[in-house]
């Protein structure tokens, strides 16, 4: 592969902490979420959401369930999976091209054997690693505490499968961050762009689920395509979503390297 491994390196140690730190609040939440399902009733959880209104609730995607896989994917991914790993997203793809393009720095990276197209390629793939890491460890976690505290309640492929649903959908998530990344000459553009879509996908989605007269505000939202509901329901739907959120993806990140290996630098 025509990679820089000492860029790779360095992205490892540029981007260490961030990532370990939403890593550990999201591992921490998923054990927390885990110990709190109920196998012989929900009823205590279910009293505590009716006393919020239900368009918040609506709103957050809350939905406890009935078995654990079910009350993991109304919790763990709701409205948390729409928080951390989005942080991690944004904040190191804009730092893989856009930091360097308005640092300076990106000078430096092309004054060695480093090729736009090798740089650019570098980064696509420690951005993919860097998300594929987080689902894959989650997943593995979320699998170990179930089993400790819930001995074959959980539906392990099924989880499993929830998790690439999840993950090909932060692919996409990744290539719009990157993609604005390698489009912009300054940090506040990549920002603008990178953040602002997927938290207004979000905000659609949110404002989707709050009732039934805003639904077709969700249809709007990239997010409407993750349906965890019809995945578990065998409903081609979920399907549908994978194909296209890897799609998305793939165009996504070629165009985020062509684009950057063609385009005027400022540097």
């Amino acid at each position: 592969m025509n990679m820089s491994w000492a860029l790779f390196k360095a992205n490892i140690r540029v981007n260490r902490f961030i990532w370990l730190l939403i890593v550990s609040v999201y591992s921490f939440y998923s054990i927390i979420l885990v110990s709190m399902f109920n196998p012989e009733s929900g009823d205590a959880l279910q009293e505590m959401l009716s006393m919020l209104p239900p368009e918040l609730v609506n709103a957050m995607g809350m939905n406890f369930g009935s078995t654990l896989l079910t009350f993991l994917s109304g919790t763990l991914y709701s409205l948390l999976l729409y928080l951390f790993p989005m942080i991690v997203s944004i904040i190191i793809n804009h730092r893989l091209i856009a930091v360097h393009v308005d640092r300076g720095s990106m000078s430096y990276l092309l004054s060695t054997s480093n090729s736009r197209f090798r740089v650019a390629v570098t980064q696509a793939v420690f951005s993919l690693i860097s998300i594929t890491v987080i689902f894959c460890w989650i997943t593995i976690l979320t699998l170990i505490i179930s089993a400790a505290m819930f001995p074959g309640l959980m539906d392990t492929k099924q989880f499993i499968l929830l998790n690439l649903y999840a993950l090909l959908m932060y692919y996409t998530v990744n290539g719009i961050c990157f993609f604005a990344s390698c489009l912009a000459n300054e940090s506040k553009f990549s920002l603008g762009l990178g953040a602002g879509l997927p938290v207004a996908f979000v905000l659609l989605q949110m404002l989707g689920d709050s009732g039934d007269k805003l639904n077709w505000i969700g249809n709007l939202s990239l997010f409407a395509l993750f349906d965890p509901e019809r995945l578990f329901a065998g409903d081609s739907f979920a399907y549908v979503g994978m194909g296209i959120f890897a799609g998305l993806a793939t165009v996504l990140y070629v165009l985020g390297i062509l684009v950057f290996n063609k385009k005027d630098l400022t540097i």
